[in-house]
C-alpha cells in the first residue's frame, strides 16, 4: 500500500506437490520459502513472476510450459441482478414498487451500479 491507500504491488504463489514427492524436496522447498523475501518486495525490485518462480524452484529444474494473460472479469449484468431481485419475497417487491422510487444495486465484486426504475421493478414482480 502507498500513502494514498492504494495497492502498489501484490502477489502470491501456491506450490502444489505431486504425489510421491521425496521428503528432501519438501524440506528444500520449505527452507527456500522461509529464506525469500515477500512476493511484494520481489515485485517492487522488478522481478517478474517467472523470476520469482526461478528464485523459489530453480534448483528443481523449473520448466514453464504455458503463459496466459491474467485479468479481472466480472460477469455481472442487469439481467443477472434482475434474477436476483426476483428471488425477493412478493411483499418486498411490492414495497419497492409502492415506494415509487428507483433503486440502485451495486455488484460486490466489481462495484458496477445497476439502476431499476419502478416500471422495471413491476416487470420483475410480474
Amino acid at each position: 500500500m502507498n500513502k494514498e491507500n492504494t495497492v502498489r504491488q501484490a502477489g502470491g504463489f501456491i506450490i502444489q506437490l505431486m504425489p510421491d514427492i521425496e521428503d528432501e524436496v519438501i524440506e528444500g522447498l520449505e527452507k527456500k520459502i522461509s529464506e525469500i523475501s515477500s512476493v511484494t518486495a520481489m515485485l517492487e525490485h522488478g522481478m517478474t513472476p517467472e523470476d520469482i518462480l526461478e528464485e523459489i524452484l530453480g534448483k528443481y529444474e523449473l520448466e514453464i510450459t504455458e503463459r496466459i494473460p491474467v485479468g479481472f472479469h466480472c460477469d455481472c449484468s442487469k439481467e443477472r441482478i434482475s434474477r436476483a431481485l426476483a428471488t425477493l419475497s412478493r411483499q418486498d417487491l411490492e414495497n419497492l414498487v409502492a415506494d415509487g422510487e428507483p433503486i440502485e444495486i451495486k455488484c460486490h465484486f466489481c462495484n458496477k451500479t445497476y439502476k431499476f426504475d419502478t416500471e422495471e421493478l413491476k416487470e420483475i414482480q410480474a
